[in-house]
Formats: C-alpha cells, structure tokens, sequence
C-alpha cells in the first residue's frame, strides 16, 4: 500500500496539482493581512480673525450681528425707484489678525427666484467691498431682466491687511413704478482664506 501511495505521488499531475493547492491556500491566507495607519487631531476653538462688525450707516441699514460676528443681517435696506440709494458703510469686515487675509464676496442665494413677478421691482441691488483709501476691490452686482435676477460670479480675492477694517457698501435702486412694499432676501458669503 506505501508503494502504491510512492508511486501516485510522484506522477508529475498530482504534484501538479498538489502545488497549485499549496499555492491557493497561501494566497488566501495572504489576503487576509491588512493594517492601520492612525491619526490623532487636537481641535480648540478660537475667534475668527476676519469677521464683520458695525459701520456708520449700520443702525439705519438695520445691522444685526450674530454670535462672534460671523454672520450678520441687513434688516431696513430699502430701494427707491428711479434712485441709487446708497449705505456707505452698511457694515464693515475686520481683520483683526497680525497677518493679511485673503477675502472675496460671493453670491449665496436670493428670493424670491426667478419668473417671479415680484423681482421686476428691482433694478440693482451690489455690494461692493471698499478699502481704506475708498477704493472699490470688489463689486456683487444683482440686476434684473424682467422677472429674472441676473446673479453675479464670485470677485476676486484680495489681500485685506492686518488690523484693518474694511467697508461694505450697499446700494440699491428699484424700478420705475415699483409696487411698495416689496421684498427680496440675499446671502453673501465672504470668503476667507
């Protein structure tokens, strides 16, 4: 019976077969070795270096910080028809880091939305970022064509400089005729970088 076990196992086929048996189990069990890489993170709250805070038109532009100044509202911004009414310093954005930051005004959202009839009220709503020397660095410029608000793209960064405050000026204009009593609601966003 040894002989005839000898003799099976020295044919070329079953050890053939043998090996590619010897080589299944290995890969198998090679393909259950895995490992973890690991990674610890400290987080801490701090105040933002870049946030808004009140300008001199702030009160009649209706100026409502949020917490930690991170968000602010515009409550009493009114359009006139026919005329350009302007905030000067609706409210400002302040750098109060050792460091320059780099900031852009970006378009959010607006309502009511487009086909609605209460947009062809307006005739320009922007908002334009102004530097200390009165120098307009950026401009959001919502117009309107019908009952459709044309939205405007992103500004570009710019460097706002340590322990600077800069403006953010409003100025609104609504259409010939426009009912009384209309409103729309916008987001900004001032991005920071």
């Amino acid at each position: 019976m040894k002989q005839r076990l000898g003799q099976i196992l020295s044919r070329r086929s079953v050890k053939m077969v043998f090996l590619i048996f010897t080589a299944i189990v290995i890969s198998t069990a090679s393909t259950t070795v895995y490992y973890a890489l690991l990674s610890s993170s400290a987080v801490t709250t701090e105040e933002a270096a870049v946030h808004f805070t009140a300008g001199d038109d702030s009160t009649e532009a209706g100026y409502s910080p949020g917490t930690n100044e991170t968000y602010a509202e515009l409550t009493d911004i009114k359009a006139y028809p026919n005329i350009t009414l302007t905030y000067e310093q609706a409210m400002n954005v302040t750098n109060t880091d050792t460091s320059a930051h780099q900031i852009r005004l970006r378009h959010v959202s607006i309502s009511p939305g487009d086909g609605d009839d209460s947009v062809g009220n307006f005739t320009s709503i922007a908002f334009k970022l102004v530097d200390t020397s009165g120098a307009v660095q950026g401009t959001l410029e919502y117009t309107t064509t019908g009952d459709d608000w044309n939205e405007p793209s992103p500004t570009g960064y710019v460097s706002l400089p340590a322990s600077t405050e800069w403006i953010i000026r409003v100025e609104t204009k609504a259409a010939p005729g426009a009912k009384k009593n209309v409103a729309c609601s916008i987001e900004i966003a001032v991005d920071v970088q």
